[in-house]
């Protein structure tokens, strides 16, 4: 299983890379492939049929992948600022709720698990391009890291130390303790990236030099909190739907939203606070 789990990541790394070589156009394209998969095994997840999810994704995806290759996004600044505004401040109730019920779980019936995905999903692509747009790749990665280290720290702290559950009605395998040393590990790392990496495209460098320190910890430590809250959100909807796993289009990884989950509140709320300071700093 290991194996087939490094085997598709590096098939999908390949593909990343190619597409960041082969341009904006090129790159924002196959995201709106990923983001369209994630989109589809949402809606599925929500028990839409197949044919109906696939016409919305494909429309959703279509739709701002044409707007972006227009150039309609440089004129989007406060479309994405009340949009992700939004978004964020749903993302922070769903957080709320996920910690008040972690004993018990909680209910979301199918409209609500659908309508989050046609609105969750698109938010995220847009956001996705526009920090693409700003800083390239670099600042991409930046805020995805976050994520991944959030991920990978909460992980391996979390099987190293981990007794006390998370939200045990929710996702069992979560840990307090994982999620103290993700928080640890990620803000040390980002700020040793901030001191000794001069590069002005890294969203936690942008960050801290417009907002200064304690306002940049703060954000920071927002975004590990709202990238937990994606993955519990997963987890409970996978739970109330009685499946493992998103799909099996990613062997060894399930599907694209299972790959995803904690980018969806992840990168509108990056991009509304980088849209918030140049507005208005």
């Amino acid at each position: 299983m290991l194996s087939l789990r490094i085997a598709t990541a590096a098939v999908l790394f390949l593909i990343l890379g190619f597409s960041i070589w082969a341009g904006p156009l090129a790159f924002a394209g196959v995201m709106a492939i990923a983001f369209g998969l994630a989109l589809f095994e949402w809606l599925r997840i929500g028990n839409l049929g197949p044919v109906p999810a696939a016409l919305i994704s494909a429309v959703e995806m279509v739709t701002q992948f044409s707007l972006y290759w227009a150039g309609a996004l440089p004129r989007m600044d406060w479309f994405l600022f009340i949009v992700d505004g939004v978004v964020m401040l749903a993302w922070f109730v769903i957080f709320f709720v996920e910690l008040f019920t972690r004993e018990k779980g909680f209910k979301v019936n199918v409209i609500q698990c659908q309508l989050s995905a046609v609105v969750f999903v698109p938010a995220a692509y847009l956001s996705f391009l526009w920090l693409n747009e700003y800083g390239g790749w670099v600042l991409v990665l930046s805020v995805m890291c976050i994520i991944w280290g959030a991920d990978i720290f909460a992980y391996f702290c979390g099987r190293a130390w981990g007794k006390h559950k998370l939200c045990p009605a929710i996702s069992p395998k979560k840990t307090w303790e994982g999620v103290i040393g993700a928080y640890i590990l990620v803000i040390i790392y980002f700020l040793l990236c901030y001191w000794f990496c001069d590069q002005k495209n890294v969203f936690t460098n942008f960050v801290f030099e417009h907002a200064g320190f304690i306002w940049g910890v703060i954000i920071l430590a927002m975004l590990i909190a709202l990238s937990i809250a994606g993955d519990l959100f997963e987890s409970m909807l996978k739970r109330l739907a009685g499946i493992k796993d998103s799909s099996n289009l990613l062997p060894g990884h399930g599907g694209f939203y299972d790959r995803m989950d904690s980018s969806m509140p992840v990168i509108p709320t990056a991009t509304w606070i980088m849209i918030t300071i140049m507005l208005f700093a």
